[in-house]
Parts: C-alpha cells; structure tokens; sequence
C-alpha cells in the first residue's frame, strides 16, 4: 500500500528565500546578500536576561498567550496604538506564529486572502498551509513601491477575508505615507474585511514616519497588528513575536496557538522583557548603520548606472538585473561572481526585473558583494537609478 501525504503538504511551495540561502551555503567563498538577518549580536542584557531566566529555573511550560509580564511591557510600550491592556496582546513564536495563527482565526477553509505584489515571499506558504487562497493586489513601482489603492479596492472579492499591509515593507523597503496607511484602512473597513499589518521593521526607518495602522484605521476592531523582536533588537534565532488587536481575536490566537504548540518559549520572552525595557541606544546604534549600508549601496549602484528602489527602511535594496530574468540573474550571479541574492520574482511578479540585497552585512562585504554585481549587469543597460 502507498500512503500519500495531504495535497496541503504536496503543494506547499518551499520558500524561494531559504532555497536562495541553501545553494549559496553549498557554494565555496560567497559574499552572502541574501538572507535578512542581522549581522549585529543579540544585546548583551538581552542574552544575560534569558541566560538568568534559564539558570533560574524559568524552562517550564507557560501561559499559551504569553508571560504575563511581557504581555504588560508590551500593552505599556504600545499605548499610542490603543494596547494599554494585555487582553489585547498576544505573544507568538516569531512574527509567522502571528500571522499564521491570526489566519486561522480570522478565515475559514477557503476564504481568500489578498497580499501585497511583491511582497514577502513567506506569506503565500501561510495562507496554503492554512487552507485559504491567494489573490494579489499591486505596490506601484512608480510611488516608490506603496500600494496602488484603486488596484487594491478591485482586487477586494467574494470571498475575501483579510487583506495583509507591509509597512515598512520587504523586499522595497518601502515606508508606505500616513495617506496610504489611511486610505487602505478606510477602503478595508468600508469593504468589510480584516485588515492584518505587518510592521516587524517599524524601528527601522530611514527617512519620514512609520504609520501604524492601529492609528489609522475608521474600525481598529478589524485590524490585527503583527510585530517581532527579530529584526529591531538582533533576536531572530529567539523566535518571539507578538500581535496586538480585540480582546476576542487575541484570545482566539491564543487558543489557535495553545493546540498548536501549547506556548510560546518561556527563557526567551524574559530577554524580549529585557528588550523592551532595557536600553534603546542599540536599536538606534543598529538603525544608523543599515543607513549607512543603503547609503553606499545606492551610491555604488548609481556610480555604475544601475537602476534601483531608494528603500526608506527596513534593511533591503532592489537592485536592476539589466533586464535579465531576476531567476536567472541570480543564478548566474552566485555562479560567476560567487554573490549571493534573492530573485526578485521570488516576492511575485512585481518584482521582476530586480533582486533583493540585503543591506544585514558588514561594509567591506557589501561594497565587494555590489561591485560583483555591478560587473554582472550588462555595460550597455544605460538606464537613470529610482
């Protein structure tokens, strides 16, 4: 007899982004561009305070919506966002535990669920692995990447049921106006839909405002936000995030989470505590220097006469392939130039004819990694940077 696995298991698409990072990991001398983790260590009072949790016997099971003192901190540090009570905020394993979780309690098995194109590259194996279906709606290349609001209107179905916002976004890095956050928060709550932000690089702005949409929204009974200690405080490997909304939607994440995985990791939200309430000067001290990074990389594309998207956050930069297929650009960059990127097509069809630089890399690998690239783009591209 032969037993087959669940076409949910068969047709999940593997994550373009970790298949990028696995090649480039079987490839000798590679300067790595690709994967968004930062270079930077975990603050040290971050580290000491799980080492301190752990040694003190903090490594048993916990409440399936969190630890009640982090819960707190975090409804404190996010008053503005009306979170002032921590029935409204629910600690997750990592922003994904959120944003999957938050699906499965918003949606029923096959309902839609319409995401932003590009986008990233994570969110369409969510929503399969969730039994939902995904649909589209475009960021416009020409407002340097913010959602092109009457696309997104249309592309609002029958059937769907959550729309999903990346502010700050990945792959642009894209810092989407107070204008755009309003009016999509209008047009979802007019539609009546659930609106889901994710904000994980809300602490890494370059230039302007990052919006929240838990400011914006007409209805904020419908907005489920989504953030993460990952990308601000060095602490991806920790896996803790969190989402803030209804008191009735946080307590269904919880439930969804607690038949899941029971809860999330006890020693590791003591160092998100101390995270929280710790010093801040290591998030600035992180967030000047990946401006720093884009800075060199815009100017040693722009003295090359590479087209790319000027990010106004996060800590990623499109890059121009010269017209090349974005796949096969970046194939042929790990293999001739030993450089590793992500294709642009891996965040969908808006965002092809670019790849994805990560700007998480130290200077001197940064320079090396773009003058590789710069030799790579055929010398006749002749085209003005964005």
């Amino acid at each position: 007899m032969i037993l087959l696995l669940s076409r949910r298991a068969r047709d999940l698409p593997r994550s373009a982004i970790r298949t990028a990072a696995e090649r480039a990991g079987q490839t000798r001398d590679v300067v790595r561009l690709d994967i968004g983790d930062p270079d930077f260590a975990t603050p040290p009072h971050v580290v000491e305070a799980v080492a301190r949790a752990a040694t003190g016997g903090l490594t048993h099971y916990g409440p399936s919506a969190g630890l009640p003192s982090l819960r707190a901190a975090l409804a404190a540090r996010l008053i503005q966002d009306g979170a002032s009570a921590p029935e409204r905020v629910v600690v997750t394993v990592g922003a994904a535990g959120a944003l999957f979780c938050g699906l499965l309690a918003l949606t029923d098995p096959g309902d839609e669920v319409l995401l932003p194109d590009p986008g990233w590259a994570g969110l369409p194996s969510l929503v399969h692995a969730a039994g939902l279906a995904s649909s589209f709606y475009p960021l416009d290349p020409a407002t340097g990447f913010e959602p092109d609001l009457d696309a997104l209107d249309a592309a609002i179905g029958p059937r769907t049921r959550v729309v999903v916002l990346n502010t700050p976004g990945n792959p642009t890095g894209a810092v989407f106006s107070r204008r755009a956050v309003e009016r999509v928060a209008e047009i979802t709550a007019s539609r009546g839909v659930w609106l889901m932000a994710d904000e994980c690089y809300e602490q890494l702005v370059f230039e302007g405002e990052h919006v929240s949409v838990a400011e914006s929204s007409p209805a904020p009974e419908t907005v489920l936000r989504i953030s993460s200690f990952s990308k601000t405080y060095a602490m991806t490997g920790w896996r803790v995030g969190y989402a803030v909304g209804d008191p009735a939607v946080i307590d269904a994440i919880a439930r969804i989470q607690e038949a899941e995985l029971l809860c999330p990791p006890t020693p590791t939200q003591k160092g998100a505590e101390a995270a929280l309430l710790g010093p801040q000067d290591v998030v600035a001290t992180m967030r000047d220097a990946y401006r720093a990074r884009r800075d060199l990389a815009m100017a040693t594309l722009d003295s090359a006469g590479i087209p790319f998207v000027r990010p106004g956050g996060a800590f990623y930069l499109l890059a121009g392939t010269g017209g090349e297929p974005s796949l096969a650009f970046a194939d042929r960059l790990l293999a001739e130039q030993r450089v590793a990127v992500v294709a642009g097509a891996a965040f969908g069809a808006g965002g092809e004819g670019f790849v994805r630089v990560s700007l998480a890399a130290y200077e001197d690998a940064l320079a090396r990694g773009l003058g590789r690239l710069a030799d790579a783009v055929p010398p006749s591209l002749g085209a003005t940077p964005r």
